[in-house]
């Protein structure tokens, strides 16, 4: 391949940069992605085949199928749906590179309230080393914070896709799962906006939550403390989220871990919270919370 001179270098990176900003701003703005943008982020999604040599080098059953994302993609576009972001974890080792795992996120036009705050997203998983069957979940997006509640599967009823015997039907079985219970969704996110909690309440959430990152065995939530700064973890960081209410301290103890907005203790040292970068870890953690929340808004 010949090597580009200054000229077509430069081209070539103010191309690759106005794409760039094009796609940020669209996920900035919910508007839907095209294949070309979708590819930019996540060219993971666009494998199309495995021949027989790569199942075998992944160590793979010989029973296993692949299905393409971009199959997945266009069933739940036939559904209504469309892809307003797309990302990929980056491979750990060569052999996983161009099969490793990612995410992409669906809206629905018709879900898009005018003046609400939260609307609903389906949430994409697959990975293409056979570690991961598709995994659909369902979110719920919050403007104020550009912060989602991932709700834990059970609620909506089976959420994985196998790789085999996929099928347009079965997509559509779970997409309707979960359109069937948006309004229970959004009905739980009611009762949270209208919970107001004690000190003491608060505190037992928070300390919950940093369990949700601190797993080691010796942590509980008598000791967690001593560890984690809860203080941090419940800190409002906006105007919105102030206040004692349940909603407003999930979406501040969400956002402090998620972010990392918070220090802790390591041995004799004093250390700031890592941000979640893994969205495998996100969405896990996210589901863990929200299921917290729900239990105290009952």
């Amino acid at each position: 391949m010949p090597e580009l001179n200054n000229t077509e270098f430069d081209i070539q990176v103010r191309v690759q940069q106005h794409m760039n900003d094009t796609v940020q701003e669209k996920i900035k703005n919910h508007e839907p992605l095209n294949d070309d943008e979708i590819k930019h982020l996540c060219p993971v999604a666009f494998k199309r085949r495995m021949v027989k040599s790569e199942i075998a080098k992944l160590g793979l059953s010989k029973h296993y199928s692949f299905v393409p994302t971009m199959n997945v993609v266009n069933d739940l576009r036939d559904l209504g749906y469309e892809v307003t972001d797309a990302k990929q974890v980056k491979a750990r080792k060569k052999s996983t590179n161009g099969y490793q795992k990612h995410m992409i996120t669906f809206e629905h036009p018709d879900y898009k309230v005018d003046g609400a705050t939260e609307y609903p997203q389906i949430l994409l998983t697959n990975s293409h080393d056979g570690g991961n069957a598709f995994t659909l979940s369902a979110g719920i997006f919050r403007l104020v914070c550009s912060n989602g509640l991932v709700i834990k599967s059970e609620d909506y009823g089976s959420s994985r896709l196998v790789h085999k015997g996929y099928s347009f039907d079965a997509v559509q079985k779970l997409v309707h799962e979960f359109e069937g219970t948006i309004s229970e969704v959004l009905t739980k996110i009611t009762a949270m906006k209208r919970k107001q909690l004690t000190d003491a309440q608060m505190l037992q959430f928070a300390k919950q939550a940093a369990l949700l990152r601190f797993k080691a065995a010796s942590y509980n939530e008598d000791n967690i403390a001593d560890v984690v700064d809860i203080d941090e973890i419940l800190e409002a960081t906006r105007p919105e989220d102030a206040g004692n209410g349940l909603y407003e301290v999930y979406n501040r103890v969400q956002e402090s871990l998620i972010n990392g907005n918070y220090h802790y203790k390591l041995g004799t040292k004093h250390r700031k919270g890592r941000t979640i970068k893994s969205f495998k870890q996100n969405i896990d953690v996210n589901k863990k919370l929200s299921e917290l929340a729900f239990e105290l808004a009952a």
